[in-house]
């Protein structure tokens, strides 16, 4: 698994290509005292690359500073093209 530091949070990254559904999922989830909340992810639908995945937030945790979403959006697309 990969992690990444956004300002004081540190992001777990959980790339679900092995699921039993056809699209591909890439989880963030917040890391707290070993413990770790997902809140958001990337899916992408099967046979669909980069320019077809969509974003989905947890409404629970509210509002998300702009460069959090944007070190998501890198990350994932990063780990999307790679393959």
């Amino acid at each position: 698994m990969r992690t990444l530091k956004v300002g004081e949070r540190e992001i777990e990254v959980v790339d679900f290509e092995d699921v039993t559904v056809p699209e591909r999922v890439i989880e963030f989830r917040f890391i707290d005292d070993h413990n770790s909340s997902s809140f958001a992810a990337v899916v992408v639908p099967e046979g669909g690359d980069w320019s077809s995945a969509v974003l989905s937030v947890d409404p629970k945790f509210g509002e998300f500073p702009a460069a959090l979403m944007a070190a998501l959006m890198e990350v994932a697309r990063e780990i999307i093209e790679a393959n």
